[in-house]
């Protein structure tokens, strides 16, 4: 009797799509989980997208990332969270300011209707690394009912090594640490252009 109560357990798990092949760690910091709690490092991403062409890729970077560190083709999705702002600097990080992309879900709307994909579709979301601009694009995206959102937990480019003579460098995990495609050659028809 318990083993059957233990396989219908296992069935029901399965049928409702709860146990999940992909799942990274929740980030410590608190300033770096989502809403959806859902997270993946480059290499689950990549082993997803192998495994379910529906998944989409959302790069959520600057225009000048994409041009000067690098993009990945596989990225369906190409549209800034944030803009940095040439008028002031950050209060807490010597960097320029930065602003939500205030245009964020009409712009991602647009690209799933191009697409043909709509809310039930899983999405991971890419920044630099992992945090910074994945979580406030998971969480608009949360607003809007889109529940299926990943964050890629080390980013394009991954984190920074702690110690060592690259001591400061971004050669710690990451898409392109990893090896994934990517490229310098922007595809102009994913390419983002200000509206």
């Amino acid at each position: 009797m318990k083993k059957q109560l233990i396989g219908t357990l296992v069935a029901v798990t399965f049928a409702f799509g709860s146990f999940n092949t992909w799942a990274s760690p929740e980030p410590s910091d608190p300033k770096k989980r989502t809403p959806q709690g859902l997270y993946v490092d480059a290499k689950e991403t990549y082993e997803m997208m192998q495994k379910d062409p529906e998944v989409i890729l959302v790069d959520v970077r600057t225009p000048a990332e994409w041009q000067f560190v690098g993009y990945t083709d596989m990225a369906q999705i190409m549209i800034p969270s944030v803009f940095f702002k040439y008028d002031g600097l950050d209060e807490k990080k010597p960097r320029y300011r930065s602003v939500l992309n205030d245009r964020f879900i009409t712009e991602f709307e647009e690209k799933l209707f191009d697409l043909g994909a709509d809310k039930e579709t899983k999405f991971v979301l890419m920044c630099r690394s992992g945090a910074t601009r994945a979580q406030p694009a998971a969480k608009m995206l949360d607003q809007y009912g889109y529940k299926n959102v990943y964050i890629m937990t080390d980013g394009f480019e991954g984190g920074k090594l702690k110690e060592g003579e690259h001591k400061g460098y971004r050669l710690k995990n990451g898409w392109k640490y990893n090896g994934y495609p990517w490229t310098y050659k922007i595809n102009k028809e994913k390419a983002y252009l200000e509206k």
